[in-house]
């Protein structure tokens, strides 16, 4: 059912989605505190802010593209928030107009609405895997390309940062990058548009008013216990891949290697594009709750290893490790989502809950990507070493809730009575 061109039409999204994400990801915390000399727990607390606002406008973009979904196909909403959120991204990297007092306000306000876009473009383009095939296994083709279009997009990104002109404060012309992204994303985003079909209607769903589709959202959390477990592995990995990632500038500028940071940020990019589909291949053999665990394990015991190691090269090796980790393991919660999405509709007899399932485990993530830096503002107030420590503390306690609240997967739920 599902062609070969379609699934990299699909995968062309989160290219350009990554283009943002891996921005705000991996460099804007850092441009805040460096480049536009705020103090970390400010340019923290704009991050928290903007987890804030999400946790409103996500269910509502979930809810509203739910009931307009056998109107309006989830691309063609692509083709509005993808574009919406690479214009916010430039205005967020661009120097601020505005007297120095108020520079935390325009970066507050430019990065609540390139979180806004983001989640307008983005969660629909999500629930998509769900809505293009019926199939696990599509289900798995799409979730596999789709982390290799992430991770060329993340790796472009990095590249972009890494080679631009050097000779600011933070060392990367962050603005130039991301003009040169956003005029990258504007295919993307067409590819996808264009490039997809809807194979799957979406059930028709009870006239309700949007409010109480949007209270049932939360209801549906209560009554699944799948959705549940989806987001303890979402928050936890989350936190990690985040944590992780958000760190490597800091961790190698404490060590007086900040140029090297620059090429460090390429290996999640690359990690993912060249391991996601053998994870993926690897969690059809032993299964993705499986996969995740020992995913879970790698990391903590490479970030071990980074914490007891002497030198700048084992150093290397561990991260480099770790980055594989997280990488893998954010291949298995995204292939984890269709499950998820398949139990709250066997649930509730069909009634068209993926855009808002995949809400919920957006701002899972967004909660996970808000706390990070939270814990990293932490750390740059404590002696060298603490965001290792916190990384453990990260990895362990992901090792406890996978093992022990683990994620349900799709085949075993379209195999039961």
């Amino acid at each position: 059912m599902l062609n070969r061109w379609e699934s990299w039409y699909y995968a062309a999204g989160d290219l350009g989605f990554n283009f943002v994400w891996q921005s705000i990801e991996l460099y804007l915390l850092f441009y805040y505190i460096r480049d536009l000399g705020m103090a970390p727990g400010v340019a923290a607390g704009i991050f928290l802010a903007g987890a804030a606002v999400d946790w409103v406008t996500d269910p509502l973009v979930g809810a509203v593209a739910d009931r307009l979904a056998p109107r309006v196909p989830l691309r063609a909403w692509v083709s509005v928030g993808g574009p919406l959120s690479v214009l916010l991204l430039c205005l967020a990297f661009a120097p601020p107009p505005v007297p120095a007092a108020w520079v935390p306000g325009y970066a507050l306000l430019t990065y609540l609405g390139l979180r806004f876009f983001y989640g307008v473009g983005n969660i629909p383009y999500g629930a998509l895997t769900a809505r293009i095939s019926p199939d696990a296994n599509d289900h798995m083709i799409l979730t596999s390309a789709r982390m290799q279009g992430a991770a060329l997009g993340g790796l472009i990104a990095a590249l972009t940062y890494a080679l631009l002109p050097t000779g600011r404060v933070g060392g990367a012309d962050f603005r130039l990058g991301a003009l040169i992204l956003a005029g990258l994303a504007m295919p993307a985003f067409l590819a996808t548009s264009w490039g997809t079909r809807e194979r799957v209607a979406p059930p028709a769903t009870a006239r309700l008013h949007l409010g109480r589709t949007i209270a049932e959202m939360f209801t549906l959390v209560l009554r699944s216990s799948a959705l549940r477990r989806l987001m303890a592995t979402i928050l936890m990995v989350g936190l990690a891949v985040t944590l992780l990632n958000k760190s490597l500038l800091f961790l190698f500028d404490q060590v007086g290697a900040a140029d090297i940071g620059y090429y460090v940020a390429l290996s999640p990019s690359l990690s993912l594009l060249l391991t996601a589909p053998l994870w993926s291949r690897l969690a059809e053999r032993i299964g993705q709750a499986r996969t995740l665990r020992l995913g879970a394990v790698l990391l903590f015991l490479a970030i071990l290893l980074a914490f007891v190691s002497q030198g700048l090269a084992s150093m290397l090796v561990c991260i480099t490790l770790s980055i594989i980790a997280v990488q893998g393991m954010s291949v298995m919660f995204w292939s984890l989502v269709p499950g998820a999405v398949a139990a709250c509709e066997q649930e509730a007899h069909a009634a068209g809950y993926a855009v808002r399932v995949y809400a919920v485990a957006t701002i899972t993530r967004k909660l996970a990507q808000a706390l990070a830096p939270q814990l990293i503002a932490i750390a740059l107030f404590a002696p060298h070493g603490s965001i290792l420590m916190i990384l453990a503390a990260v990895a362990f306690l992901t090792v406890l809730v996978v093992t022990f609240f683990p994620p349900v997967e799709e085949r075993a739920i379209t195999a039961g009575p």
